[in-house]
């Protein structure tokens, strides 16, 4: 909006340029034409002193940047920061480039894996240009539309194609998925930094490998999660038999100390201490109880 305004400024005063050689007359003498000044239309040149002061500044509008080009020594690469700059008149033209976050999403990015499989992946990616090195995307694109068309889905999903092809497809779609993302991030960013660009987010959407894939890899998952299931089950039996185990060797531990501790004196000392008097009955050989107690005339 500034630079539109400073360009309707500026063709104002081009415009104003003309009228101010009103001041000079036009006198005819004997059928010559002779230009006569006029000194108090001197005030008219103003507008043209205005015109060429204006042409030597420039104004960089906030989350921009400029590229000065100049027609004696071509693009350099320092970049104007935001605010008031001096330029040469006529020599410099000053390319305002935006440094905000721009968006690419690409649906259908096809890309092969390690076991030569194709997947469709379904992109999105965050950049914006670098402050110091805006010179490179004016020098290779122009504008930040043909850098947008031309490069930055092709370095995505020469990206895509380079990391998955250390990958095997199960591998893209499960665990590792994490994993390619960081690389891919990596490299990408190492390709946008050569071009000017800095990469904020790459996010994938979507991954479709087709339907017999992604049936495949489903049943595997779950044979997977049965064998892991069962593996769980084993231990948990093995550790129930190992505290088993232990717990009857220590039982039988503890008896055989009590038992080592049981003497010939400390049985009879048992025995005395819990008989109550009696003597005990006992059963003959045709099966008739005795009473001992009884025969040896006790009560």
């Amino acid at each position: 909006m500034t630079g539109i305004i400073i360009f309707i400024l500026k063709a104002v005063l081009f415009l104003l340029i003309p009228i101010s050689f009103i001041g000079f007359g036009i006198k005819k003498v004997d059928y010559d034409f002779t230009f006569k000044l006029n000194k108090k239309c001197l005030f008219s040149l103003i507008p043209l002193a205005v015109f060429i002061l204006s042409s030597a500044v420039v104004i960089i509008p906030a989350n921009s940047v400029g590229v000065r080009y100049s027609a004696l020594n071509g693009t350099s690469k320092k970049t104007l920061d935001e605010g008031v700059h001096l330029i040469v008149p006529f020599v410099d033209k000053i390319y305002e480039i935006d440094t905000t976050t721009q968006e690419r999403t690409d649906e259908n990015l096809s890309v092969q894996t390690k076991d030569a499989q194709w997947i469709s992946v379904e992109t999105n990616v965050k950049y914006r240009v670098s402050e110091e090195n805006a010179f490179k995307v004016y020098k290779g694109y122009k504008t930040l539309d043909n850098l947008n068309k031309n490069i930055i889905g092709n370095y995505a999903q020469d990206a895509l194609n380079t990391v998955c092809s250390q990958y095997n497809v199960i591998d893209i779609l499960g665990e590792k998925r994490n994993e390619i993302i960081e690389k891919t991030v990596a490299l990408l960013s190492e390709k946008f930094e050569n071009e000017g660009i800095t990469l904020t987010a790459l996010t994938l959407k979507d991954i479709d490998a087709g339907d017999e894939i992604e049936k495949a890899i489903k049943e595997e998952a779950v044979a997977k999660k049965q064998v892991e299931t069962a593996e769980q089950n084993r231990l948990k039996a093995e550790k129930e038999a190992e505290t088993k185990l232990i717990e009857a060797q220590g039982e039988a531990a503890a008896n055989a100390a009590k038992t080592s501790q049981l003497t010939d004196e400390i049985l009879m000392e048992q025995f005395i201490k819990k008989w109550n008097g009696e003597l005990p009955k006992v059963t003959g050989s045709d099966g008739n109880i005795i009473d001992i107690n009884g025969i040896l005339g006790g009560n």
